[in-house]
């Protein structure tokens, strides 16, 4: 009995990793609402499972309290922008999702290992890149961008997959990339299991190109090779890789101002904006739009109402977001909660990166350090900081509270398992 519980623990936590990737939120979304009553309900009822789940394990909500704190602040302080919210029904839902999705990512975390919550990442990673090619090869009037798409008739042709848009197809498909290249090096489901990383990391570079993202190719680009050099690291004294770092600041600085002038040069040569597409005119118009909300925000989720028509008056711009996670955050929660969550991201980039040197739990460190990279990157043209049912939250905060856990103090159930374990039965893994 317990080894079929286990299976269903393990079909859980993947198809809950796949789910909050995003996968299935265009496709069961009705056209033209928004928004989706079934995607709300999925994401409740992994929420509400998880919650139940860490109540009814004695001690488990007194540990997170303890141990996980900074990543629970800035979800507390999106449940208490309800005090001042434009939408007080808008906020309680995507605070409550949000609750549910961190409760989910705690739940991982008291069920399974460091290397076990690794190879599930990797494994949904899998699916995901799995499904979305072949939606695409099978149904392209769904996986592709088609000219009688109302909302995207100028992006006919490019690949999106399962998804809404093919930015946002091309950002999830270049977190599995990295995803990918960690399970390749770190070895994921036995010999065959690892290599099989490979084809599909092939495959899901064909689909950022398919999907002609500028967002997709510079995080499938930058964020692998940043933690390539990380993990090349490694074996250096901790005399040489300080050094390395601080030799790979006047570079970065170098390379950053080039790429810049190649890439106005380039767009001024097409005839196209330099100023990613007039998002930096956005920028400029959201600060000042912010006025007197910048502090604390307009509400977790409903922002935007109040900041939106003051852009649109100040600048004539009509956007249904800042084209930026930092900025979309800052409306939403001010200014405040915005750096409540990144000082939590930054915590976790310090402690991730220095057990990655340490040799100390290195699947999730490094795992947590591509989610942070990711993060920083990624929304500058992108909006997916403290998201409700999605994977970046979820992950960061799983991640989190694994490299907080003391090495020995590793939960009973642990310790009941033993070698023939239904986890290694089924998809390889290998406890450690």
């Amino acid at each position: 009995m317990r080894r079929y519980l286990r299976r269903a623990e393990i079909a859980f936590a993947v198809f809950g990793l796949f789910f909050m990737s995003g996968t299935l939120t265009a496709y069961l979304t009705p056209a033209g609402s928004e928004s989706a009553p079934m995607v709300q309900l999925i994401g409740a009822l992994i929420g509400l499972f998880s919650v139940v789940a860490l109540l009814a394990t004695p001690g488990s909500i007194a540990r997170i309290l303890t141990e996980n704190w900074p990543a629970i602040f800035p979800v507390l302080f999106a449940v208490l922008t309800l005090a001042w919210s434009e939408d007080t029904t808008l906020t309680i839902r995507r605070s409550g999702s949000l609750g549910l999705t961190t409760a989910f990512a705690f739940w991982l975390t008291l069920r399974f290992s460091p290397k076990e919550l690794f190879n599930l990442v990797i494994f949904a990673s899998m699916a995901t890149v799995l499904l979305n090619f072949a939606v695409i090869q099978v149904d392209p009037a769904l996986g592709i961008h088609q000219a009688y798409d109302e909302f995207a008739s100028h992006h006919a042709g490019s690949w999106r997959g399962l998804f809404g848009h093919k930015n946002d197809f091309g950002r999830v498909i270049a977190l599995m990339i990295s995803f990918l290249l960690l399970g390749f090096i770190f070895g994921t489901g036995g010999r065959y299991g690892r290599f099989l990383a490979v084809p599909l990391a092939a495959m899901a570079v064909l689909m950022i190109m398919g999907s002609k993202s500028s967002q997709a190719v510079l995080l499938a680009t930058l964020v692998p090779a940043v933690m390539t050099l990380f993990l090349a690291m490694r074996p250096m004294s901790p005399t040489g890789r300080s050094l390395l770092l601080l030799l790979s600041i006047p570079v970065t600085i170098v390379v950053y101002l080039s790429a810049q002038l190649i890439f106005e040069y380039t767009l001024e040569a097409l005839g196209r904006d330099a100023t990613l597409t007039g998002r930096t005119v956005i920028w400029e118009g959201v600060l000042l739009a912010l006025g007197g909300s910048s502090f604390a925000g307009g509400g977790y989720g409903a922002g935007w109402s109040v900041v939106g028509p003051r852009l649109t008056a100040l600048t004539g711009v009509e956007v249904g977001h800042a084209h930026n996670g930092f900025l979309d955050l800052a409306v939403d929660v001010g200014f405040f909660g915005l750096g409540m969550t990144l000082l939590f991201m930054l915590w976790l980039g310090a402690i991730a990166f220095v057990n990655l040197m340490r040799g100390t739990r290195p699947e999730i460190s490094a795992l947590a350090l591509t989610l942070v990279l990711f993060s920083f990157v990624g929304n500058v043209a992108g909006s997916f900081l403290l998201n409700h049912n999605s994977i970046f939250w979820l992950l960061l905060v799983a991640t989190f509270a694994k490299l907080r856990e003391a090495p020995i103090a590793k939960p009973e159930m642990w310790r009941e398992r033993q070698s023939h374990d239904a986890t290694a039965q089924i998809v390889g893994m290998r406890l450690t």
